[in-house]
C-alpha cells in the first residue's frame, strides 16, 4: 500500500512539471512590412539569436517558439533593403517590423540620336509613389538622383529643340545607369519599300521641294530635318524603279511616313537555237516556274514587262532536253540565249555474217569514231540523238567492213540497226586452188600427148 501511494505520488509530480514545461513555451508571430506603403514583404531572412531561421510566408509573416525564459535577438534581412535588428522581449507574442528601402544612385545620360553628342540643359523628372524629383542634364549630358531600390519610377525627359521622352524605370538592389537617345523635334523619317515585296529599298534618292535630302540606308530610312505644319513635294529615284512624286503635309503630330515604290519595266528578249544553231520556234519559256511565252520563228521570245531582279528560266521544246538559267534583269532590253541539246534514244546494232550468224566482238563506229563493240550475241547499244544522220560501220578482223545510215526520227524512244558482214577471201586457198587446176591440167596435157604417142606406134606395126 505505502509502495503504491509512492508511485502515485511520483506520476503527479512529473505531471506537474510537464504543465509547468508546457505554459513556460511562449510563440512570437513577426510580421514584416515596407515602410513606404506598408506593404507585406515575403522571402525576407529572419535570424534568431545568430542563428539563420527561416523566411517570411506570402503574407509577410515568420512564426516563433521559445521558451521564454530569454529576450530573442532578432535579425531581419532582405536584398534592396535596410536590415533590421532589435531584441525582442521574451513575453512578447507578436511583433511587427518595417523595413527601410536602400538608397542607390541613379544616372541619366542623354544623347543626339543624329550627332550622338551629348544633350546639356535637359529637364529629367522621376516620379513615384509620393515622389517626385527633378534634375537638369549638366555639360556631359548627365543627371544623377537619389533613389530608393526595389522601386518603379516614372522618368520623363524634355529638352529645347528636341522631341520630349518618357519611359519606366525599376529599381533593383544595385546603383543603375541609364542612356536615352533623343530625337531632334525638326526631324523626320522617310521608310521607303517595294511596292511588290515589302522589302527595304536602299541607296534611293529623296529629294523635298526639289532639294536632295539624302538617300535610304540599308534600312530604307532616311532622318531630315523638315519644318512641320506645311506640305512638301517629296520626289523619290532609284535605278531600277519608277520615280514617285507626291505632295504630303508634315503636321506636328507626325515623326514618320512609309513609302512604296514600283519597280520599272525593263523587259528582257529570250534566244533559243538547237545544237547545230538553227532557231527553234515554239519553244516555250518559263519563267519562276510559270510558262510566259513561247518562241517565234526567229528563235526568240520578248518579255517586255519585267523588272530588275532575279529569275529562274526554263525553256522546254519537244525533242529536245530542257534547258534552265537563273538570271538577273539589270540592263534594259537584254538577250539570255539557250542552246537545246537534242533528245536521245536508245539504239541497239545488231551484227551477223551471210549465214545469219551472229559476230561477236565487232568494233562499232558512229560517224567514223569508235563507239564500242558488239557483245557475245553480236549486239551494241548505245544512245543516239533524235533527228540526227548517223554513219554506223561494223568491223572485224577476217570480215569486210559495212556501213548503213541511221536517223532516228523524236518519238522513238527505241530503234535498231542490222549490218551484214562478209567473210574476207582466203587468197592462199585461192592460189592453192589454182595451182591445183593448173598441175591437174599439165598431168592431162601429159597424159593425153603420151597415150596419142602410143596410138600412133600401134598402127605402124599393123603396117608392118
Amino acid at each position: 500500500m505505502y509502495s503504491h501511494r509512492h508511485r502515485f505520488l511520483f506520476a503527479l509530480l512529473c505531471l506537474l512539471l510537464l504543465c509547468s514545461a508546457a505554459q513556460a513555451t511562449t510563440n512570437l508571430m513577426i510580421t514584416v512590412q515596407d515602410s513606404l506603403d506598408n506593404s507585406t514583404i515575403q522571402h525576407a531572412t529572419v535570424f534568431l539569436n545568430g542563428g539563420n531561421y527561416a523566411r517570411t510566408n506570402a503574407n509577410g509573416q515568420v512564426y516563433i517558439t521559445h521558451l521564454g525564459e530569454n529576450d530573442q535577438d532578432v535579425l531581419i534581412s532582405l536584398s534592396g533593403y535596410n536590415d533590421w535588428h532589435q531584441t525582442v522581449s521574451k513575453n512578447a507574442t507578436s511583433a511587427f517590423v518595417q523595413l527601410n528601402r536602400k538608397t542607390l544612385t541613379l544616372k541619366v545620360n542623354l544623347y543626339d540620336s543624329d550627332t550622338l553628342k551629348t544633350v546639356s540643359g535637359a529637364s529629367v523628372n522621376l516620379s513615384a509613389e509620393n515622389v517626385t524629383l527633378g534634375r537638369v542634364t549638366d555639360n556631359a549630358g548627365s543627371a544623377t538622383f537619389g533613389v530608393n531600390a526595389v522601386t518603379l519610377y516614372t522618368i520623363a525627359i524634355d529638352a529645347k529643340n528636341y522631341q520630349p521622352r518618357s519611359g519606366i524605370i525599376e529599381m533593383a538592389a544595385e546603383n543603375r545607369e541609364v542612356q536615352y537617345w533623343l530625337l531632334p523635334g525638326n526631324r523626320f523619317s522617310f521608310i521607303l519599300i517595294d511596292k511588290d515585296t515589302k522589302e527595304a529599298v536602299p541607296d534611293a534618292e529623296i529629294r523635298i521641294d526639289s532639294v536632295l535630302a539624302g538617300k535610304t540606308d540599308s534600312r530604307g530610312i532616311l532622318n531630315t530635318p523638315v519644318t512641320r505644319g506645311r506640305s512638301y513635294s517629296v520626289e523619290i529615284k532609284k535605278l531600277g524603279y519608277q520615280t514617285l512624286t507626291e505632295s504630303r503635309l508634315i503636321s506636328d503630330a507626325d515623326a514618320l511616313t512609309t513609302m512604296e515604290i514600283s519597280k520599272a519595266p525593263i523587259g528582257a528578249f529570250v534566244y533559243v537555237f538547237d545544237e547545230a544553231r538553227s532557231p527553234l520556234s515554239g519553244a516555250e519559256v518559263y519563267i519562276n516556274g510559270s510558262l510566259s511565252g513561247t518562241t517565234n520563228e526567229y528563235g526568240r521570245s520578248n518579255f517586255p514587262n519585267l523588272v530588275t531582279g532575279a529569275y529562274l528560266l526554263e525553256v522546254k521544246k519537244s525533242g529536245y532536253l530542257p534547258v534552265s538559267k537563273a538570271i538577273t534583269v539589270v540592263d534594259q532590253g537584254k538577250d539570255y540565249t539557250f542552246a537545246l541539246p537534242y533528245e536521245s534514244a536508245a539504239l541497239s546494232i545488231f551484227v551477223q555474217d551471210k549465214d545469219q550468224k551472229v559476230v561477236p566482238n565487232a568494233s562499232i563506229s558512229l560517224n567514223g569514231n569508235t563507239a564500242g563493240r558488239t557483245d557475245d550475241n553480236g549486239q551494241y547499244t548505245t544512245r543516239v540523238k533524235f533527228n540526227s544522220v548517223y554513219n554506223i560501220t561494223a568491223s572485224k578482223d577476217g570480215y569486210q567492213p559495212a556501213s548503213v545510215k541511221k536517223q532516228v526520227i523524236q518519238g522513238n524512244a527505241t530503234d535498231t540497226a542490222n549490218l551484214v558482214i562478209d567473210k574476207n577471201l582466203d587468197f592462199g586457198l585461192i592460189l592453192t586452188v589454182i595451182l591445183a587446176a593448173v598441175l591437174v591440167l599439165v598431168l592431162f596435157l601429159i597424159i593425153r600427148r603420151i597415150g596419142h604417142k602410143r596410138r600412133r606406134h600401134v598402127m605402124r606395126r599393123n603396117e608392118i
